[in-house]
């Protein structure tokens, strides 16, 4: 059976292994200023929103509990009109049914405290600026409470009879939270330095998300992005992630260390582009560890803290399942305080990517409740199923449904940590054999946020959560057999179709020919082309089109205009006793009045002459 409610230890560093995070003091000044500037103006407009905030789900017939649930935890959720706070450890509220509830919690010995450990007012404004930027009512973290019953075995009881009273919105046992990982039988050691050869996730569709093209673009290796990863522990100071990750613990105190999950994780996306290991999707993105401490009931307080570390336009991967009445595991914002907790990160234009499970659960079956429909409610969250690694069919054990967004390899994925394929020590173990809806939700992170990075670079602004995820699901490669669970990222598409301008060498070129190149982007566009023999370690800034990616010194190749398809195409004549290799890079500027400046810089492309 569950542990009870644990203590959660106070927010803050995180013991003697704690270092300042990826954001200074000021920084996080200035996102709450800018928070409570959006909650003013809402507040002095007058906000106009919808008449009825997301369900949260009908209060359940009874409380019985299972082996998967807390057998002396409950949460449960006041009406939003209610105003109910925590004083000196009682309920208090004007009305008129929460002294009577309180006063039978202090009969049955019960202890209440709040679910979210943020202050009142943080949580406040954050759902001011949420219904401000969102349009959408959010509901009120503040009316969550925790309930821990005297003695073990009373959960049902109680449950029951908060239930009964008309001031509670739902009360509900807590269940377990675990990794989304399916262990596979490790491989034997391999003792080699680099094995980016063996991510094949990185390649082009169909068999991986096309990492590879999309970190050709300025933006799009994660540069300006925090990534705030949601679970139990890391290894944080492992060599592959220690540039990002080492130290950048947020909230609640204690993580274990060391630990392979989290690694692998971080591992997929920001393992270290330097020749060794493995390269991460998004390897200059940064990152911050925000635990839930093996609890579900510190699940939503940790969401909180990386919502409060985040900005428009970062994310938050829950890397997360969870069990309870209905078959499990499951995704954990079936539970309502999840739930509302991934709604006002995705309002406030924080993007959340969270693992499906790995129960094998049809997420739209009748015992769900209707909760993963997203006719019934959606938390704008981008949601993973897994597939059999590198194959596009379902994998055995992955839950589906329709409200299953992509998916990503949940086999034979190789990354840091665990030690199957190498173990040189703690600091230096990396694994071909990760797995689960655990791997697949980096891949499916991985593409997203090349996506975003890409689209502020040349736009200067983040996409909205849910505009990334139907890019995502419109865009990527179909998958195969099975139940629903969404298609294969595919960068490549899915850049054409957010009409970000692009270059490719359309021929490969051979000794006495010329080489025939083309430039896509808004129709009837400007557009400069360039070359270098070498590409910057460090993109130049160059206003206003952004990063040039071509190193000094540069050469003017050609102008010309986008025609009225949106395509320019350029030849180049290779110059007589040109040796076979690579000659060079290219990269375009192409002038798009709605651009950052009115010009943008596309991707890079390699000159090889066959």
């Amino acid at each position: 059976m569950p542990e009870p409610c644990p203590d959660r230890g106070v927010a803050g560093s995180m013991e003697t292994r704690s270092k300042t995070g990826p954001r200074s003091k000021i920084g996080r000044i200035g996102i709450v200023l800018a928070v409570l500037l959006c909650a003013s103006l809402a507040r002095a407009q007058g906000l106009a929103r919808p008449p009825d905030r997301s369900p949260l789900g009908p209060k359940p017939e009874h409380g019985a509990t299972d082996a998967d649930q807390d057998n002396r935890c409950l949460e449960v959720k006041f009406v939003h009109t209610s105003g109910v706070r925590l004083r000196a450890g009682r309920l208090a509220s004007a009305h008129p049914e929460v002294a009577q509830l309180d006063g039978w919690l202090d009969s049955i010995g019960a202890t209440r405290r709040r679910v979210f450990e943020q202050s009142e007012e943080l949580l406040d404004e954050l759902r001011f600026a949420g219904e401000a930027r969102s349009g959408r009512p959010l509901h009120d973290l503040n009316l969550f409470f925790r309930i821990e019953c005297a003695a073990a075995g009373e959960t049902a009881r109680v449950c029951d009879g908060l239930n009964a009273f008309g001031v509670v919105e739902i009360a509900y046992p807590l269940g377990r939270v675990e990794d989304p990982l399916v262990h596979l039988v490790p491989a034997p050691p391999v003792d080699a330095p680099d094995f980016e050869f063996q991510q094949g996730y990185r390649r082009a569709a169909p068999l991986g998300i096309d990492a590879d093209y999309g970190n050709t673009f300025s933006g799009g290796i994660g540069t300006g992005t925090l990534l705030i990863d949601v679970e139990t522990g890391w290894t944080d100071d492992h060599e592959d992630i220690a540039h990002k990750a080492l130290g950048a613990y947020i909230g609640l105190a204690g993580a274990p260390y060391p630990l392979s999950h989290g690694t692998a994780v971080l591992g997929q996306l920001i393992g270290a582009d330097d020749g060794r290991g493995v390269r991460g999707l998004v390897p200059d993105a940064d990152v911050a560890l925000s635990s839930h401490l093996g609890s579900l009931a510190n699940v939503p307080t940790a969401i909180v803290h990386a919502i409060a570390a985040a900005r428009p336009g970062d994310f938050v991967i829950l890397e997360v399942q969870c069990s309870g009445s209905p078959p499990g595991p499951f995704p954990c914002e079936y539970f309502a305080s999840t739930f509302v907790a991934v709604d006002m990160a995705t309002a406030n234009g924080i993007h959340v990517v969270a693992a499906a499970g790995n129960g094998n659960n049809n997420l739209d079956s009748i015992v769900y409740g209707g909760l993963f429909k997203r006719s019934v409610r959606d938390s704008g969250a981008i949601l993973v199923g897994a597939s059999n690694g590198s194959a596009l069919d379902k994998a055995s054990f992955s839950n589906y449904g329709s409200r299953l967004d992509a998916h990503g390899w949940g086999f034979e994925v190789a990354t840091c940590g665990y030690g199957d394929l190498f173990d040189a020590g703690l600091l230096s173990t990396y694994t071909k054999t990760f797995s689960g809806t655990s791997s697949a939700t980096p891949i499916v992170t991985g593409a997203a946020v090349i996506l975003n990075g890409i689209h502020r670079a040349v736009f200067g602004t983040a996409l909205d959560p849910l505009v990334l995820r139907t890019t995502l699901t419109n865009t990527g490669t179909a998958q195969g057999t099975g139940g629903r669970i969404g298609p294969r990222p595919n960068v490549r598409k899915a850049i054409a179709a957010l009409g970000l301008p692009r270059i490719s060498v359309v021929d490969a070129a051979v000794v006495g020919s010329r080489f025939r190149i083309e430039v896509d982007g808004p129709a009837r566009s400007a557009c400069v082309l360039y070359f270098s023999p070498a590409l910057r370690a460090t993109p130049l800034l160059r206003p206003p089109s952004g990063y040039l990616l071509l190193d000094d010194p540069v050469q003017l190749l050609g102008l010309g205009r986008l025609d009225e398809r949106g395509a320019a195409t350029f030849t180049v004549k290779i110059p007589a006793g040109t040796l076979p290799g690579t000659l060079g890079f290219l990269q375009a500027r192409v002038y798009i009045p709605s651009a950052r400046g009115g010009a943008a810089y596309t991707n890079y492309a390699e000159l090889v002459l066959r």
